[in-house]
């Protein structure tokens, strides 16, 4: 894509994916390290490969301690558990079988170390990068990283330092790794925008923990971005604008203040107040977290739990299934961070864009083998982490939800494993919290018509917005090309949340709702005002939301909803909720 330069025009807007929430205005800092490849360099008939191999384990044993140095800096700003993100690109440098490649390359081409590392190192990362696999490709980013700290460091380059920003700055980058990040000087990075990864790379999860805006996917040439051209990063929205007019960076800079200080600071007076409205209705705000370490970020955001803990990423981490007694161990911990609130876990939710690498490739992931049909295919595995989960639940209060719930089926078949479940635990005589409740995710159109036989059989109900939105709309979550129709403002999406929080009720058990949606402040007071029992969001998100449901009317949010299911377009539902949340935001008092 050939972009207009800075001089030519003003408000470039890009757009790609928010993956860390918040504000950033600043000059860019264009970020090019790991991406151009060393010149070709043949040793000299004078020159010993062996010196050169000698070389290049000096190199590589430089980097390593580098990797260790910041896996051991960052559990005091980042959480121990993110800090085991390094231990990936560590062992990349330790695999022995790339260093012999390398120095096969050194001794039998004549190639110099930096050649003959890129040209090995090269080649596998071409290969992944060409992967379907969403884990594969986030490991081609650590690859990259690696690849260009060793040859920074056998150019005598240094590893990175001389890369860094000199005054605070928004990172524009190719991709950056956690590496990088944990490098720059933490107070000089305003914000971060890429061209790869996504809302789940290791990236974004270290963003979010930093408090960092990003986006991420954006489709734009870096050649034509000067350094110190202003930028603004929309990390709610997803997009980013170049060389913005004075009225937007005005704009931007009056949404900054309300979405960031000193909001922050005024509402932290309502952290351990209950999400009441001004009519006394209460709705429980819990949050979304991927980690177990992350119980710490939900609690100091005023969360009255976790509602989605996506245990996916414990996979991702391993790169494989964790054996049973290690998920009991984590899920413990999860527990003990809440403090006695409650702990709604999903079950490993595989596929589509968090493919397992051992899951054969399939031409639309996003209709294919995931979620609870990979969990069902892998029996045994659901079986363990059921086992896991309930034995974990003699430490304190523990929901279970499986997503991706199409059939009644599927369902029935999750019961009777859950049931095993309990049978082998009483067998073995470990203790469980028998009470332990087992409900599913609503993502798809098809339980949403099925949510009164559902209801029947689950003992709660959470809806997954991002992907009910996406089957709801036809437009795959990835499709950059069609963003445009990735919002949940469609007339047919707001029915059937609608008709979901009917059926819970009718049964008797809570809705809540995880997804994306629960942390738009624009969303939250419809949702209200339809009856969910509780929303789950990111636990940055949480403080503007609990300030807004406090300033809410119940019986206007009742209203509003009552037009928004008789509107017949996105633009109009978009209008009734806004007027809403502005006329809310107005009363607000801190």
């Amino acid at each position: 894509m050939t972009m207009p330069t800075p001089e030519m025009a003003r408000d470039v807007r890009l757009r790609g994916i928010a993956a860390a929430p918040g504000i950033a205005l600043g000059p860019a800092f264009v970020y090019r390290v790991g991406h151009e490849a060393p010149p070709v360099r043949y040793l000299m008939a004078e020159e010993s490969p062996d010196a050169e191999c000698a070389r290049l384990d000096a190199a590589l044993a430089a980097v390593r301690a580098d990797l260790l140095r910041l896996k051991k800096e960052s559990p005091g700003t980042v959480g121990s558990a993110l800090a085991k993100i390094f231990d990936a690109q560590v062992m990349i440098v330790d695999d022995p079988a790339i260093c012999a490649q390398v120095k096969d390359a050194i001794t039998t081409q004549r190639l110099g170390a930096e050649s003959a590392f890129d040209r090995v190192v090269g080649e596998a990362q071409k290969a992944i990068e060409r992967s379907q696999d969403q884990y594969l490709r986030e490991m081609a980013n650590d690859i990259e990283a690696v690849k260009m700290r060793v040859i920074n460091q056998l150019m005598g380059h240094g590893i990175s330092a001389e890369h860094h920003p000199s005054s605070p700055s928004v990172i524009l980058a190719n991709t950056i790794t956690p590496a990088d990040i944990m490098s720059l000087s933490k107070g000089l990075v305003l914000g971060v925008v890429t061209q790869t990864g996504g809302q789940t790379s290791h990236t974004a999860l270290l963003a979010k923990s930093l408090g960092i805006p990003a986006v991420s996917g954006v489709d734009f040439d870096m050649r034509t971005v000067r350094p110190a051209t202003m930028l603004v990063v929309d990390g709610f929205s997803g997009v980013v604008i170049l060389n913005p007019a004075p009225q937007t960076i005005e704009f931007f800079e009056r949404k900054k203040k309300r979405t960031h200080s000193p909001w922050p600071k005024k509402l932290d007076a309502l952290r351990d107040l209950p999400a009441v409205t001004t009519d006394r209705h209460r709705i429980a705000i819990l949050a979304n977290i991927d980690l177990a370490a992350e119980t710490d970020l939900a609690l100091a955001a005023g969360a009255g739990g976790v509602g989605l803990y996506r245990t996916e990423y414990l996979f991702l981490q391993k790169g494989g299934y964790p054996p049973e007694a290690r998920q009991v161990e984590i899920y413990r911990q999860a527990i003990a961070g809440l403090q006695g609130r409650p702990l709604v876990v999903r079950t490993f939710d595989l596929g589509s864009d968090k493919a397992a690498p051992d899951a054969p490739p399939e031409a639309n992931p996003a209709l294919g083998v995931r979620g609870i049909r990979l969990s069902l295919e892998k029996s045994a595995t659901l079986l363990a982490q059921l086992r896991a989960l309930l034995t974990a639940s003699a430490a304190g209060p523990i929901w279970v939800m499986v997503p991706m719930i199409a059939t009644v089926e599927e369902f029935d078949q999750v019961r009777a494993l859950w049931s095993r479940a309990k049978q082998e635990l009483r067998a073995r005589k470990i203790p469980f919290d028998p009470a332990t409740k087992l409900g599913l995710m609503v993502e798809t159109p098809a339980a949403v018509q099925l949510a009164d036989e559902l209801a029947a059989r689950a003992d709660f109900f959470s809806v997954g917005t991002n992907d009910l939105v996406q089957y709801t709309t036809a437009v795959d979550r990835g499709n950059h090309r069609l963003h445009a129709l990735q919002h949940y403002w469609h007339p047919s999406l707001w029915r059937q949340l609608a008709q979901v929080v009917k059926a819970g009720h009718k049964a008797g058990i809570p809705v809540g709702i995880c997804g994306e949606m629960s942390g738009d402040p624009k969303a939250v007071l419809p949702l209200l005002g339809m009856g969910f029992d509780s929303l789950s969001l990111h636990p940055n998100s949480i403080p503007r939301v609990k300030a807004l449901v406090r300033a809410a009317s119940y019986a206007q949010c009742r209203q509003t909803v009552a037009r928004i299911l008789g509107a017949s377009t996105a633009d109009q539902i978009r209008k009734l909720a806004t007027t809403l949340h502005d006329k809310t935001v107005r009363a607000i008092r801190v």
